[in-house]
């Protein structure tokens, strides 16, 4: 599902346990609070089972600072949900530096410069991979 405004938009796409969030443009409140209704939604599709989640941002510019207090609060959500790994593509050192600060103010374990990557082939790969290990160590 896709929701947008003038200034930008994000969309939620879900490949086997992988779930992947696309923003483009500049995100605000509104948008963040859609994406987190619909990705609850695919979560719960998802029974409980291991997955990961990719965040595909290479056409985002910026979040709005009630945007970024909306990825926070997802993040504490999302604790807990049985997310395995996460991956993230930026082209933005703004959004890199938001990102950042989303994650320490969610108290989240995430260690972001190691699951970065330039291209959504690699970012797939590693999840898969961390999923994999997730599997083999149950």
């Amino acid at each position: 599902m896709e929701f947008k405004n003038h200034y930008g938009s994000v969309s939620i796409i879900t490949d086997g346990p992988i779930i992947i969030g696309q923003f483009s443009g500049n995100i605000n409140a509104r948008l963040v609070n859609d994406f987190a209704v619909d990705l609850k939604k695919h979560i719960t599709a998802l029974a409980g089972k291991p997955w990961a989640y990719i965040s595909h941002s290479t056409q985002l510019l910026a979040t709005t600072p009630d945007a970024e207090r909306g990825f926070t609060q997802l993040f504490r959500a999302l604790q807990g949900t049985n997310c395995i790994a996460t991956a993230y593509m930026f082209s933005s050192s703004i959004v890199l530096n938001q990102m950042k600060r989303i994650i320490a103010q969610a108290q989240s374990p995430i260690q972001i410069m190691d699951c970065l990557f330039d291209d959504l082939d690699s970012a797939k790969a590693y999840v898969l991979k961390q999923l994999e290990f997730a599997e083999m160590a149950c």
